[in-house]
């Protein structure tokens, strides 16, 4: 089992942008100390204060050059033609790999936002098409010297030499998000690591997410065999937050919970419908699955029951959950610690470090309390 950091830069009520951007490299320091295996952000655009990163670049670059060990995973870059064309990719990926000396790892996704599909003029009835080919060609990008590319999307007639070469000069590990069955069935049969966002369906549905993609996996066909295949099935939390007591993880995590599912169900629904009216139905489920959560808007008790997305409470609690997920067939966990406050951020990841991991993965390393065996009771969760 893996542990990765998410973190998309929310800014707090009465903040700024840029106190925030600095808190988020602050933070993704202390989880390469703290030996986290992987670190990353999102690619937002036209969202105020919930997930601001709107160019991951700039501060995977900031984090590159502070950080030592940690990987850096982009999760994710939005892989389509008016956001992302491959040659750019290939460019800010490779660079990134030199900054790091070869530490990169490509997330990818399709869009998820009205807002910026309309400002950018994305067709939101072409997104899995454009995916999948822009990833295709931003893998040939990074391999192929000269580099030329014919497909649907992208013309790119005359060779090119890309520049600069990834640092490792192999491909990196290649992931892609996703929050449908079928879209992990998918990702598995192309042979690519899924990010699953369960989006508080449920644990049953995120049973369904994963037993898809080890379904399509069984007959992996990586992408013109641009990449080894990976069989990686990381889950998302939606948010991630312990604390020593189950009162006061609910109590600090309530705001940014609540907040999540609103805010989700308001974004689903505008895109499912945006791309109804221009006659696609790829984000479909989404409606449904924007009426499913919106049951849970004041309920984030019952939320953490329902979803394991909600990856909140004690270390003990946690470790129960994640255990769980673990035996549904998932080997990695993402957890997103974001808008309790810089300083609770850091305790958060500090607790999840030193009590959660090593008790998933070397639970026999964990003595006996001395004081409890003489009949005093010993404080857990000391930080």
């Amino acid at each position: 089992m893996k542990f990765g950091i998410l973190n998309e830069a929310q800014v707090a009520k009465g903040s700024t942008h840029a106190v925030r951007i600095q808190e988020v490299i602050d933070e993704a320091v202390h989880a390469d100390k703290l030996g986290f295996d992987y670190w990353g952000t999102s690619e937002q655009h036209l969202v105020p204060s919930s997930w601001t990163v709107s160019s991951p670049q700039a501060i995977y670059g900031a984090v590159a050059a502070l950080t030592k060990r940690i990987k850096l995973r982009t999760m994710s870059i939005v892989t389509l033609k008016e956001l992302g064309h491959p040659i750019l990719n290939a460019e800010r990926l490779a660079t990134l790999d030199a900054i790091s000396q070869g530490r990169v790892e490509f997330g990818s996704a399709r869009s998820n936002n009205a807002a910026y599909q309309t400002a950018f003029g994305i067709d939101p009835t072409r997104t899995r098409q454009e995916w999948l080919e822009t990833v295709e060609a931003t893998l040939r990008a990074m391999q192929e010297n000269p580099f030329a590319f014919q497909g649907e999307i992208y013309k790119i007639d005359e060779p090119f030499y890309v520049s600069p070469r990834p640092y490792s000069m192999v491909p990196p590990p290649v992931w892609a998000a996703a929050s449908s069955a079928e879209s992990h069935k998918m990702t598995g049969e192309l042979g690519i690591g899924v990010m699953t966002l369960e989006s508080f369906l449920g644990w049953d549905y995120a049973k369904d997410c994963v037993e898809a993609h080890i379904e399509g996996f069984k007959s992996a066909a990586p992408i013109g065999g641009l990449y080894p295949p990976n069989p990686g099935r990381a889950f998302l939390t939606f948010p991630a937050h312990v604390a020593e007591t189950h009162d006061r993880a609910i109590d600090e995590a309530r705001e940014t919970t609540l907040g999540l599912v609103a805010h989700l169900a308001d974004l689903y629904t505008t895109v499912a419908k945006t791309e109804k009216e221009k006659g696609g139905d790829s984000y479909a489920y989404l409606l449904d699955l924007a009426d499913k959560i919106s049951h849970f808007t004041n309920d984030i008790e019952g939320l953490i029951e329902h979803s394991p997305t909600a990856m909140i409470g004690t270390p003990d609690e946690v470790i129960e959950r994640i255990q769980r997920l673990e035996k549904m067939g998932f080997n990695e966990i993402i957890l997103k610690i974001d808008n309790y406050g810089h300083r609770t951020n850091l305790r958060s990841m500090e607790m999840f470090a030193k009590y959660v991991i090593p008790g998933v993965k070397h639970p026999s390393l964990i003595p006996d309390n001395d004081y409890e065996q003489r009949g005093v009771a010993a404080k857990p969760y000391l930080i």
